[in-house]
């Protein structure tokens, strides 16, 4: 009797074995799971972040393009580019698109190039990065000394080497689905606390 109990004995230990290791994998998967999952969505965040720039530098391109092109700027050719921007909304509460156009220098009393007009729409709280009607348009060198005044007798001219030009800009907030960019890291890795300002500038 006491010979089949042992037997007995031995024959249930590796069957407790396998149910051992079976808990310590529930375990180890349990601990692994939301880790794994939050390295897809970070994946998928990072795709998105790159459609949304793609999307954006599109935007800012074709309007200024298109603008420069039109005799005056109106808030006609921010609702196509609106529309061109999708799936993003870009004049929503996470978008803004402003479109300025401006001056050349007209005088040599008045030889610096200025800001005509401005349009924009969105709520996003974005200000334009050249500055507000009437002030001295903030662009590079470039492109600011071909948009001032110069009088000259040596080819004889009086004029700017470019009339005016038209810039676009389009900002857009992305918020990504992580929950960890958008909880805990949200003060540490994001930008803006709860999302990421991508922005683009086109001149034309």
């Amino acid at each position: 009797m006491i010979g089949v109990e042992r037997e007995a004995g031995l024959a249930r230990r590796p069957f407790a074995g396998r149910n051992g290791g079976r808990g310590v994998a529930l375990i180890e998967f349990a601990l692994v799971l939301p880790i794994l999952i939050i390295l897809v969505m970070a994946t998928v965040d990072f795709g998105r972040l790159i459609q949304a720039r793609l999307i954006i530098s599109n935007v800012s391109r074709e309007g200024g393009s298109i603008a420069s092109r039109q005799t005056a700027v109106d808030t006609s050719l921010i609702t196509v580019l609106k529309e061109s921007g999708k799936p993003l909304n870009l004049i929503g509460a996470d978008g803004k698109i402003i479109i300025t156009r401006i001056r050349a220098g007209q005088s040599a009393g008045a030889p610096d190039p200025t800001i005509a007009t401005q349009d924009s729409r969105g709520a996003l709280g974005r200000n334009s990065t050249i500055g507000t009607v009437g002030a001295r348009p903030a662009l590079a060198a470039s492109i600011y000394n071909h948009l001032v005044f110069v009088s000259s007798t040596t080819p004889p001219r009086a004029i700017a080497d470019i009339s005016e030009v038209t810039v676009v800009e389009v900002f857009y907030k992305y918020r990504p689905i992580t929950p960890f960019a958008r909880g805990f890291g949200g003060g540490m890795l994001l930008p803006d606390t709860d999302g990421i300002i991508v922005s683009s500038r086109a001149i034309f």
